[in-house]
């Protein structure tokens, strides 16, 4: 009896199949940081890793495009964020000010899912939008 890859790595390989990867050296980590599948990355502000989403990751989390955040945040249905990542040295468009991507923190992303939830906002039929809007102004986490 050989050693159950399984057993070895502490629950399920990240490979298909019953034999491992010859050439991969060190297990990859599986991925666990996630919301709806959303992945966050590490960022270092101020000297302290911070879990942030970017707004893709984020409106994945939150079963919504980027450009809905984007409109959100443009109708100041909710703040504009707090953190970016630094902005490309080039213009990407002419007469536009190059910016940073726009990055959410985990506590940001949550509490945008638990105020979808609270106020009902998958039903298109939903009156509870400026009740979002206020609740979302005051109570947004930093």
């Amino acid at each position: 009896m050989g050693i159950d890859p399984i057993e070895l790595m502490g629950g399920l390989p990240d490979w298909p199949g019953s034999r491992p990867p010859k050439n991969r050296g060190k297990n990859k980590p599986i991925a666990v940081n996630t919301i709806n599948g959303a992945q966050s990355k590490n960022y270092r502000i101020n000297g302290v890793d911070v879990e942030m989403f970017t707004i893709g990751e984020a409106g994945k989390a939150i079963n919504r495009s980027a450009s809905t955040l984007r409109m959100w945040e443009h109708q100041g249905w909710i703040p504009k964020t707090n953190y970016r990542t630094s902005a490309p040295r080039k213009s990407q468009l002419p007469n536009k000010v190059p910016k940073g991507r726009r990055l959410y923190t985990r506590k940001q992303v949550e509490f945008l899912k638990d105020c979808i939830q609270r106020f009902n906002l998958d039903d298109r039929n939903s009156k509870h939008w400026n009740d979002f809007r206020h609740y979302a102004i005051t109570n947004w986490p930093k």
